[in-house]
């Protein structure tokens, strides 16, 4: 668990549903502050599933609480504060073939089983929501969880979709120094 974080990004849902809402909170000084409060989010087609259950391409957003430490975006920027940045290029993508070495990975040549993060607005910008990401990941346990630009209208393949408004504005006050973590829960 990550208990000693300062800044939470927390998303809930009921069950089944592939719609919910995100918080975000900070601590300042001994206090937690609201900065961001019942944005509506877009889930896995299938809704949210604990994170133990999650296989790849089950259309479910894994329920759970993952550490933030990675953002990736087409643009170059400057004001992300004690996070890993990397400016994706047309040579990158990320792995979701289960029998790749590489797999649940960011990689910067095609394999099969790569998904090209140039092609899609959605990959724009986006957080790496560290759902089995630890190499080595597990072989079909689910890939490619990420936080990034919604389509309003269509549930996601398993990720969390925002408006990118919204996202630039999360990605302006996370602070690696604060440990920041998703929560991601299932309500009832």
């Amino acid at each position: 668990m990550h208990w000693d974080s300062e800044q939470i990004v927390f998303v809930t849902a009921n069950p089944k549903e592939n719609s919910g809402q995100l918080d975000v909170y900070t601590l300042e000084d001994g206090e937690w502050v609201t900065i961001l409060e019942k944005i509506p989010v877009r889930l896995g087609r299938n809704g949210l599933i604990f994170q133990e259950n999650k296989r790849e391409g089950d259309g479910n957003t894994p329920s759970g609480v993952f550490p933030i430490q990675r953002i990736l975006g087409k643009q170059k920027r400057e004001k992300i504060r004690n996070l890993e940045y990397t400016q994706i290029r047309k040579y990158h993508h990320w792995s979701d073939h289960p029998n790749s070495k590489n797999y649940n990975q960011l990689i910067s040549k095609y394999e099969k089983g790569g998904v090209p993060l140039w092609d899609s607005y959605i990959y724009d910008l986006f957080i790496v929501i560290e759902h089995n990401t630890k190499p080595p990941a597990v072989p079909g346990f689910g890939s490619m969880i990420f936080l990034h630009v919604w389509n309003e209208d269509k549930p996601t393949s398993g990720c969390v979709g925002v408006s990118k408004e919204v996202l630039e504005t999360l990605v302006s006050v996370l602070d690696g120094r604060k440990n920041p973590s998703f929560f991601i829960q299932i309500i009832d």
